[in-house]
């Protein structure tokens, strides 16, 4: 393998007869310039990816993302078939050693790389010999929230098996995925109790005394930017207003929301669904979309109608609408451990956090220190998160 320093990337090629690969390290203005082999890439990813999405990209960069970001792009002839992007952390274990992380914010919920599915084995082989390489500035990597037993985690493992490089993984939980399949009604008698779905049809009744209720979806044009400010409002409104976080609470993160989700980044990128009382918003979910799968990542509800259980109340319409509507094949809730949308949704994935080493015929006490390290951190941190909310309550 012949690598090359050039004035933004290496380049790792193998030529034949018929076949041409090449592996190269972008920048953040490397991967925006990208021609229309991003989104050949999207379309025929192996697994789905939406915050890799060009447009949700653009966004982070031009207003949350201030960390140096690196791209590892692999080319198949003229096809890009392979792209992770990542950041590289020196503080990570205090300084002690610079580990590679794919790339997540806290708009992120996954950092399953984009691999192109027509060409799986060579993707992999040049995005893991990449990982190995000195250009990258580290040999040690995090992959934070992948899909363990999915097809790209999958294929990886086979690659770094293939090279005897070690890998463990942390802090496991199980997330909520909704697959269209059988009626609402046998989904609901299935998934939720007798009593759940009792409470429910009496809080309709709650909510259709004060007035007309409807649900619609928007996915374009002033409707959806309209949407889109609507969730900025309502979820400022909220105790995440009132810590602060919400993403109407600044300028920076409020500019994001309208580039991430709003019309602007194109027809059928985002989906709002907005359950309506009187024709005010008082619930939206928002949803990136790639191809047949959706990940919702925000939603939030009116407090003035917690009693009436508005969000819980979008919810069902969403489930309606993924059951008997032909839009999407999947729902991703992009929730945490323990979420309540569990119990609502008929499928669950694996997720976890990745540590991979790929200095090659490194010894295994070398990642056994480095895999404690990890766990001791993990450790810190959650015993800390624990003392911050006590002291909170």
């Amino acid at each position: 393998m012949n690598m090359a320093l050039t004035s933004k990337a290496f380049s790792a090629e193998q030529e034949s007869p018929s076949i041409a690969t090449a592996t190269r390290l972008l920048d953040a203005e490397g991967l925006l310039a990208l021609g229309p082999e991003w989104e050949e890439l999207l379309e025929n990813a192996l697994e789905k990816n939406a915050y890799y999405h060009r447009s949700y990209c653009t966004a982070l960069l031009n207003h949350i993302e201030k960390r140096r970001l690196q791209v590892i792009a692999v080319w198949k002839n003229q096809a890009l078939i392979a792209l992770m992007p990542f950041i590289s952390d020196r503080q990570h274990w205090a300084g002690l050693m610079t580990v590679n992380k794919a790339w997540t914010t806290d708009y992120t919920t996954t950092s399953i790389p984009l691999i192109d599915r027509r060409h799986t084995d060579d993707a992999v082989a040049g995005l893991v010999d990449a990982m190995g390489a000195p250009m990258t500035g580290s040999n040690l990597w995090l992959m934070p929230n992948m899909n363990i037993e999915g097809p790209v985690t999958t294929a990886l493992k086979a690659g770094f098996a293939k090279r005897a490089l070690p890998f463990q993984t942390f802090d496991p939980f199980n997330r909520a995925v909704l697959a269209r399949r059988g009626t609402f009604e046998d989904h609901m008698k299935e998934h939720l109790s007798k009593k759940r779905r009792k409470d429910l049809r009496r809080n309709r009744k709650r909510l259709d005394e004060l007035g007309t209720v409807t649900w619609t979806a928007h996915d374009h044009g002033a409707e959806l930017d309209e949407a889109v400010d609507a969730f900025l409002r309502i979820e400022a409104s909220g105790w995440k207003g009132e810590r602060g976080t919400a993403l109407d609470c600044t300028d920076t993160t409020r500019a994001f929301a309208q580039q991430a989700f709003g019309s602007g980044n194109g027809d059928g990128v985002t989906r709002a669904d907005v359950l309506r009382l009187n024709g005010t918003p008082i619930a939206i979910n928002l949803t990136l979309l790639s191809g047949d799968t959706g990940f919702t990542i925000k939603c939030a509800y009116d407090e003035a109608y917690k009693s009436q259980s508005a969000g819980l109340l979008l919810e069902e319409e969403m489930i309606r609408s993924v059951l008997e509507d032909n839009w999407i094949e999947r729902l991703d809730s992009s929730a945490v451990s323990g979420h309540l949308i569990t119990s609502f949704w008929n499928e669950t994935l694996e997720i976890a956090d990745m540590l991979i080493d790929t200095k090659a015929g490194a010894s295994p006490v070398r990642f056994s220190f480095l895999s404690y390290l990890e766990g001791r951190r993990r450790s810190f941190r959650a015993t800390a998160k624990t003392l911050v909310t006590r002291l909170r309550s």
